[in-house]
């Protein structure tokens, strides 16, 4: 995989299906307040992950690890494609 969109449409299904496992109102909170705070979407994100490191943080507190380890379940063999690994670091630190 090496189409920029591919990885964008990878990393929304990743974020998309993590916050759905803790139920659809997280997923809305987190959609919420993307748009309110930055003006961006969960299709975003892939480009923008500081932003959705700071929205975790604050919703979820720290439970927004368990959120990132559902990304990675997600993210599966992607995981070691250099954007994919890239967008992880800079949501774990």
């Amino acid at each position: 995989m090496h189409d920029q969109q591919a990885y964008r449409e990878l990393v929304q299904v990743a974020v998309e299906h993590a916050l759905l496992d803790m139920g659809p109102p997280e997923l809305d909170k987190v959609k919420t307040k993307l748009k309110e705070n930055f003006g961006i979407t969960t299709e975003d994100v892939f480009d923008h992950p500081e932003y959705l490191k700071t929205i975790l943080y604050e919703l979820f507190g720290d439970a927004y690890s368990d959120i990132v380890y559902t990304m990675r379940r997600v993210f599966d063999k992607s995981i070691n494609e250099e954007p994919i690994q890239k967008f992880i670091q800079i949501i774990e630190n």
